[in-house]
Formats: structure tokens, sequence, C-alpha cells
């Protein structure tokens, strides 16, 4: 029987060589890269840890903030409320005093009359220094300055309540006037009572109708503050002292272009009659450092008191 030739050909054996050594070169690379590949996993491990890290730090630091907004908040808010407790406590204990001043003045007996000649009284001789809201003042001619700008709107009650008081203190023997003031469109507006701008004595009638002129002043509130327009008016009153109740933000735009400073400056220039202006600021005063340093310099220039209420 005759044997058969088996052939091979030679292009299936170099297929499987070329295929044995392509695998072991993918074989060679591998265990060559694959301390590199490693470390990059490692470093990928990192880079999440550190990123995570970052993610609770900062919302660790919003959380500080905040917690110190809020701590800032409640400095505030006690800070306001220790500042109208000290004022309240001013009002009563000046309210206290001018009680006492007219239980003794009613307790204290008629000066004697000569025969010869009638002694008269002196107005006020029982007062020599006089003191209302917690502020201190020798004068007995007041004229009490509303401002009516249309930030003091939401403080209609404060402003009411607190004028009242004003007016309350003052004693039979003095005399006293109100004015309102705002800028609007057309101008400076200002309002009297009475209303020929006139002073007016003491009297149970006359505060009355000058609480009533003030309650009447609600829901009229807009507009800004001129200041300066303001006290060039009422330097021409023969009121001795000036009570201004405001909020202390004049805004330079209707006051002579004048930023506050320069403002308290030229109001002092043109207070040539030394009359005393003491000055009430009224509202969130804490909000806007610069009105308290207004009113405070403008009553300090003008031989006055400073005194700030808060709702």
């Amino acid at each position: 029987m005759r044997t058969r030739i088996r052939s091979f050909g030679v292009f299936s054996l170099s297929a499987i060589d070329l295929f044995a050594s392509a695998m072991g070169a993918f074989i060679i690379i591998s265990l060559i890269l694959m301390p590199d590949y490693q470390k990059e996993v490692r470093l990928e491990g990192h880079f999440n840890y550190i990123e995570q890290l970052a993610r609770e730090a900062e919302a660790r630091l919003d959380e500080s903030e905040q917690g110190m907004q809020d701590r800032l908040e409640a400095l505030r808010s006690a800070q306001t409320l220790h500042q109208q407790m000290v004022a309240e406590q001013e009002i009563i204990t000046s309210e206290v005093a001018t009680l006492q001043a007219r239980l003794a003045n009613a307790q204290q007996p008629p000066p004697p009359q000569s025969e010869a000649e009638p002694v008269p009284e002196p107005v006020n001789s029982n007062q020599v220094t006089f003191r209302f809201l917690g502020l201190k003042t020798e004068k007995t001619k007041f004229l009490l300055m509303v401002d009516m700008n249309g930030y003091l709107g939401q403080y209609e009650t404060l402003m009411e309540q607190t004028v009242k008081r004003a007016l309350d203190s003052l004693q039979p023997g003095f005399e006293f006037g109100v004015m309102a003031f705002q800028q609007v469109d057309s101008g400076p507006r200002f309002m009297y009572w009475p209303s020929d701008g006139e002073l007016m004595p003491v009297n149970s009638a006359n505060r009355s109708q000058a609480i009533r002129f003030v309650q009447d002043l609600s829901g009229q509130y807009a507009g800004s503050s001129s200041l300066s327009a303001a006290f060039e008016e009422v330097f021409q009153s023969e009121a001795e002292a000036m009570i201004l109740f405001s909020d202390g933000l004049p805004n330079p735009n209707f006051n002579k272009d004048l930023p506050p400073a320069a403002l308290v400056r030229d109001i002092t220039l043109s207070n040539t009659g030394n009359k005393e202006i003491h000055a009430v600021m009224l509202g969130d005063y804490f909000k806007y450092r610069g009105t308290v340093e207004f009113m405070e310099s403008l009553a300090r220039a003008n031989a006055g008191g400073f005194l700030a209420l808060a709702q």
C-alpha cells in the first residue's frame, strides 16, 4: 500500500508564529506597564479622597460662615436692644424729674408780696435746667423738627410716640412749635403748627393740637430730607433750641451736594444765632454707621444733646 505524503503550508506556520510572537509581546508589555497602571489606580483613589475632603471642608466653611453671620446678627440685635433700653431709661428718668419739678412747684408756697410794690413771679423760676427725653437744656423756646422722608414712613408710630413724649415733657411757661419737612419733586416742603410758624405757650390745649398735627402726618412720609433748607428755615424762628427728629440719612443731592461731615460744618456756620440743636435719631441706626456719626456730630457742634431710639 502506498504511503500518503502530508505537506505543511508555510503560510499556516508563519501565521501561528506571528500570533505567538504578538502574544508574547503583549505579555511582556503588560508586565512592564503593570506597575504604572497600579500607580494610576492608586492616584485616582487619592484624587477622589482629596476631592471628598475638599467638599467636606467647603461644607464646614459654609456652616462656619453662616454661624458667624448668625452670631453677628445676634450681637447687632443685642446692641440695638441695649441702646434702646438705655434711651428708654433716660427718657423715664427725665420724665420723673419733670413730674417731681411740677409737684415741687405745686407744693411751693407763693412768694411773699410787698404791700408797697408787688413782686412779679419770674417765669420758670423753679427750673434752671430742663430735661426732656434725657436731653439737657436751659432754653425755654423750642421748635420740634419732624423729618418726613420716605424711609421714616416705616417708623411713623415711633415718630408719633417720641414727639408726644417730648411735648408732654414741656412745662408751663415755655413756648414751642412744630415743623415737619421733606424734599419732594417740587422742592423743599414745610408744614407748621401753628400754621403761621409762631411759637405758642405750653398748655394742655396747645399740646393736644400739636400732637394731633403730628398724628395727621401719617401716610405723608415721602421723598428725601433737605436738612440744609430746613435749618435755613428754622434759623429765622424765635426758638432758642431745635429738636431734630430724623433718621440721619441726608441725601447730598438735596443738601448742596455736601457729604455728611461737610453738611454739619455748613449748618453750624449758618447757625449765627447760636441756637441749640438737639438730635433724636429714630430707626435702624446700626444698619448705617454714618447716620449716628452725623447726628451726634451735628448736636455736639451746636451745643445740643444726642439720643438714638429704635423700634
